[in-house]
Order: C-alpha cells, then sequence, then structure tokens
C-alpha cells in the first residue's frame, strides 16, 4: 500500500487540488444563490431571463 501511494504521490496531490478547487466553486456559488445574487456576475436590468431568475 505505501509503495503505491508512493508511486502515484503526484497524481493524487492533483486529484486533491481539483476536488479542493472544484468544491470551493460549488459552495460560492450556493452561497451567492443564498444571498439572491445573480451567478453570471452582471447586472440583471437587460437581462431576457431576469424575471425567471429573481421572483420580485
Amino acid at each position: 500500500m505505501m509503495l503505491w501511494l508512493s508511486q502515484n504521490a503526484g497524481t493524487l496531490g492533483v486529484l486533491l487540488l481539483l476536488i479542493a478547487l472544484v468544491s470551493g466553486v460549488v459552495i460560492h456559488m450556493i452561497r451567492k444563490k443564498k444571498k439572491g445574487q445573480s451567478g453570471c456576475g452582471c447586472g440583471c436590468g437587460t437581462c431576457p431571463m431576469k424575471d425567471h431568475c429573481h421572483n420580485q
């Protein structure tokens, strides 16, 4: 088991880094959605889908 871990340490490191990045992005998107902010980062005034995103 230790031999396998030492042989694949680089791959496992990259995998853990990618998992952390994807998790961070998903958590950030969930928090923005709970706060009622848009997902695109721009204003919703000219967006054709503004009535579907924000029911005000």
